[in-house]
C-alpha cells in the first residue's frame, strides 16, 4: 500500500505520527509519505526514519494550500489526517486521489456533539482560566469564529469525506469509541494508540525510594496539584522518607508564585520534589520516564460540562505509560481500556491514594508485579503487533 500521513497542525502530536509511521512500515511492502511540520520531521529523523518512508515538510515556501494540492496529485491507497486544528477551510477543500480517509478524532464533542451550549460553556471556562498574556477580546473572537465558521466546516468535512471516500475514524481509547456510538456516529471507528512502545530503557531498578512521576505542565487548571500537595503534607510522617516526587513539567507564569510556594511547603515537610524551569521534551523527558517507578495521574477528569478525559477525549498519561512500560496510579473515575487494569492501581480519593502509596513503598513484590504487567502490555504495542488494527483483518 501507499499511505499518506498528514500532520501539519500540532507539533505535540509527534508521537501519533511516529506510531502510524512505524506501524505501517513494519510491513516492508508498504510505502509511507509523511506530510508534516519541520519540528516533527526533525524528531522523526532523530528517532530513525524507516527506509520505506519519506517526508515532505510544510514551511514558509510551501503553504498548506500548496502542500495539499501536491498531495492531490498522487493516488494513495489510504490517507491519515491526524490533526486539523484551525485548518478547517483548507481540509474542507481537500480532494485527494484515495480510496480510504482515516480522520483522527481527538475531541468527540467538537465533531459529533457540537451544540451552542457547549460553545457557551467553553467560552466562559476559557475566560475564567485565561493566561495572563491573552486578551479577553481574542478569546471571545476565537469562540465566535469557531462556532460561526469552523463548526459548519467540520460538518461539511464529515459529510464530504463520508460521501466521496471510505471514511474511517481513529480514536485513542475504548471510551472515545463508546462516546461516538452514543452520538450515533455511523462511520467505522478504529482504536489506535497515540504512542507506541519502542523498547525504552528502564533505569528504575536502583531506586532507593518510590519514584513517582507526573508528566505535564504544572498548572492547577489542568491537574489538582494543590490538593495532592496538601494531602501529602498531612501524611508526611508516613510517606516523606519513602517517596520521591518528580514533576515532569514547568510551572506556568500565571501560577508561578502560588505553585512554587506550595512546592516549597511540601519540601519543608520533608519530601524530595523535583520540577523543571522550562518546557521538557525529547531525551530529558524520556530519561525521566525511564527512571521512575510509576506514573501518577492527578488531572481533572472532567474538563467542563461536556469534555471528559477517557470518554470524549484522551489523556497523554496512558500513552506515556505505554512508551515507558510503567504502571500507573489513576483516578477511579478515569475510564481506561480494560487491558490497562493489570498495570494500574485506581484510587477513589487522595486519602485512598495515600494508603496505596504506603502499601507500594513497603511492598516491593507488588511494585515489581505491576511493572511486569506494564512491560507485557507495552510489548503488545510494538509496531508489528499493532498492524492488524490498521490493516482491518
Amino acid at each position: 500500500m501507499l499511505i499518506g500521513i498528514i500532520e501539519v497542525s500540532e507539533p505535540n502530536h509527534y508521537s501519533a505520527v511516529n506510531a502510524l509511521l512505524k506501524t505501517y512500515t513494519s510491513v516492508q511492502s508498504n510505502q509511507v509519505i509523511v506530510y508534516t511540520l519541520p519540528s516533527i520531521r526533525v524528531a522523526l529523523e532523530e528517532n530513525g526514519l524507516p527506509e520505506n518512508s519519506s517526508i515532505v515538510t510544510l514551511n514558509d515556501r510551501n503553504s498548506l494550500d500548496k502542500l495539499l494540492k501536491d498531495v492531490e496529485k498522487t493516488h494513495f491507497d489510504r490517507i491519515h489526517i491526524c490533526t486539523i486544528f484551525d485548518n478547517f477551510t483548507e481540509f474542507s477543500q481537500f480532494k485527494p486521489q484515495v480510496d480510504e480517509i482515516f480522520l483522527h478524532i481527538h475531541q468527540c464533542e467538537e465533531w459529533y456533539n457540537d451544540s451552542f451550549q457547549r460553545a457557551v460553556t467553553n467560552l466562559f471556562l476559557n475566560l475564567k482560566n485565561k493566561d495572563q498574556n491573552r486578551k479577553y477580546s481574542r478569546i471571545v473572537a476565537r469562540a465566535v469564529l469557531d462556532f460561526a465558521l469552523y463548526r459548519p466546516l467540520r460538518s461539511r468535512i464529515l459529510s464530504d469525506y463520508d460521501n466521496n471516500y471510505r471514511l474511517k475514524l481513529i480514536v485513542h481509547s475504548e471510551g472515545q469509541k463508546e462516546t461516538l456510538a452514543r452520538y450515533s456516529c455511523k462511520s467505522e471507528v478504529i482504536i489506535f494508540p497515540f504512542a507506541i512502545y519502542e523498547g525504552m530503557e528502564n533505569y528504575s531498578a536502583s531506586n532507593q525510594m518510590l519514584k513517582i512521576c507526573i508528566p505535564g505542565v504544572i498548572s492547577q487548571a489542568k491537574r489538582d496539584y494543590l490538593g495532592l500537595f496538601d494531602v501529602l503534607k498531612q501524611s508526611s510522617d508516613s510517606l516523606r522518607d519513602r517517596i520521591y516526587l518528580h514533576l515532569l513539567g514547568y510551572v506556568t507564569e500565571r501560577e508561578k508564585e502560588k505553585m512554587e510556594s506550595a512546592i516549597s511547603d511540601l519540601v519543608s515537610s520533608g519530601y524530595k520534589v523535583y520540577y523543571h524551569e522550562s518546557f521538557v521534551y525529547g531525551k530529558e523527558f524520556d530519561e525521566a520516564l525511564a527512571s521512575c517507578d510509576l506514573l501518577l495521574n492527578n488531572q481533572f477528569i472532567s474538563k467542563n460540562n461536556t469534555e471528559v478525559y477517557g470518554q470524549t477525549k484522551e489523556s497523554g498519561m496512558i500513552f506515556n505509560m505505554l512508551r515507558a512500560a510503567k504502571p500507573g496510579l489513576l483516578p477511579r473515575q478515569y475510564k481506561v481500556s480494560s487491558e490497562f487494569h493489570n498495570s494500574a492501581l485506581f484510587f477513589d480519593d487522595y486519602e485512598h491514594l495515600v494508603k496505596i502509596l504506603e502499601k507500594l513503598s513497603s511492598d516491593p513484590q507488588l511494585l515489581n508485579q505491576l511493572k511486569t504487567f506494564a512491560e507485557e502490555l507495552s510489548f503488545s504495542y510494538l509496531p508489528a503487533n499493532l498492524y492488524q488494527r490498521l490493516a482491518g483483518k
